[in-house]
């Protein structure tokens, strides 16, 4: 990726500083991209000559929080809004990440729970990581949801990350995340998305 490229979602970043208005976007990816934050490094984190011989691209992303893969099967949640605090940010990660436990309980998934800092598990095994961008009081949140996606791709494209949540407990990317479906609820992404818009919907405006 080249410094000209644009960040992941950034455009709703830009979009925001010009109006002001909260405004959020939900989607499944539509390719296979690796995806770092603002201080990752493509030549520790990825497996960079897997991702040339697949043809699949890296590019960066605003904040922070480790090196993902998005993949189809997955549910993206990026949203821009004001905040009363310029900290407090574990505070607001655990606020937008219940919408998706609301989200997912509306469905019948039931289980879900924060764990280490911003992530959402069931049991022992991820469902979400999340990152945030901060400039004093605008919050720029992003999460990736698994709920269909084939997580050896994370094998195949992400290297051990070095810095990891206790309750990885040094596990793999196999044996650490789950799936929706893996948990054993058949949902579909487009399902998933609808109910999180709607909890989205009335929980951005009044998020302080």
């Amino acid at each position: 990726m080249t410094a000209s490229e644009p960040t992941v979602n950034g455009d709703l970043l830009e979009q925001f500083q010009n109006d002001r208005v909260p405004i959020s976007r939900i989607y499944e990816p539509q390719e296979i991209c690796a995806v770092l934050g603002a201080a990752g490094n493509p030549d520790t984190d990825l497996y960079l000559d897997r991702l040339t011989v697949d043809g699949v691209p890296w590019r960066r992303r605003r904040g922070g929080g480790g090196t993902v893969v998005l993949t189809p099967g997955q549910v993206v949640l990026a949203c821009v809004t004001e905040v009363a605090s310029p900290f407090r940010n574990k505070e607001y990660a655990e606020k937008i990440n219940s919408w998706f436990i609301e989200a997912l309980a509306r469905l019948g998934v039931h289980g879900v729970e924060h764990r280490g800092i911003s992530d959402l598990a069931i049991g022992e095994k991820k469902i979400l990581g999340t990152s945030i961008y901060r400039t004093r009081l605008v919050l720029f949140y992003q999460a990736s949801l698994l709920v269909t996606n084939d997580i050896s791709l994370f094998t195949r494209y992400l290297a051990m990350p070095a810095r990891v949540p206790d309750y990885r407990a040094g596990r793999t990317h196999e044996d650490f995340c789950t799936t929706i479906a893996r948990e054993g609820y058949p949902l579909s992404v487009s399902n998933v998305m609808k109910s999180l818009k709607e909890v989205v919907d009335a929980g951005l405006p009044v998020l302080r």
